[in-house]
């Protein structure tokens, strides 16, 4: 492993003012991250808030982050949904299960969406078998989302890995990340 940063983040003190309102809705190193690009950081905020009032329920949207999380090695992702897992009401042993794909031990409905983000993430492409089984149990549209999120999570983890960016020292807030949405819509 390198003892070199890859890249250094944006400093609070530096700031634009537009980079500050970005930041101030998810004051994360993901934030200060994605403020190295030149127009993405709000944009990529707002997506990932755009699904805290989506289509899926919370213990959803946290299995497909979880599993994504794992898949990709990403303990930024996995620090951060943890807390929103035990929230929507997932135990340690569950969460064990949807990490590490133990689809016998997780109902139905649930291995199947566990099944299908594994297919996306592994294979780039859910099989027809996947695809199916979720239909069983999630509409068109929410297949659609969990595809959605599923991208963008592996893509969030992407970036933090390429780009070696350092833990939070303390959990990132959600806060107002929902606002980014608001206004990159304005």
């Amino acid at each position: 492993m390198s003892t070199t940063t890859r890249v250094t983040l944006t400093e609070v003190a530096d700031m634009t003012p537009d980079q500050l309102a970005v930041y101030d809705k998810f004051q994360s190193n993901l934030t200060r991250a994605l403020l190295l690009t030149k127009n993405s950081a709000a944009a990529h905020l707002a997506l990932g808030g755009t699904f805290t009032v989506g289509l899926l329920s919370l213990l959803d949207r946290e299995v497909v982050v979880l599993r994504v999380a794992r898949l990709r090695d990403s303990e930024f992702e996995r620090l951060l949904h943890y807390p929103l897992a035990k929230k929507a009401g997932l135990e340690d042993t569950e969460i064990k299960a949807i990490e590490d794909g133990l689809y016998d031990q997780l109902p139905p409905a649930r291995a199947a969406l566990v099944r299908y983000v594994t297919d996306c993430m592994v294979d780039h492409k859910a099989s027809e078998e996947a695809f199916f089984a979720l239909r069983e149990h999630y509409s068109q549209n929410e297949i659609a989302e969990i595809t959605h999120l599923a991208g963008h999570s592996a893509m969030t983890a992407m970036y933090l890995a390429s780009l070696d960016i350092p833990l939070d020292e303390g959990i990132a807030s959600w806060g107002r990340l929902t606002e980014v949405q608001d206004e990159v819509r304005s």
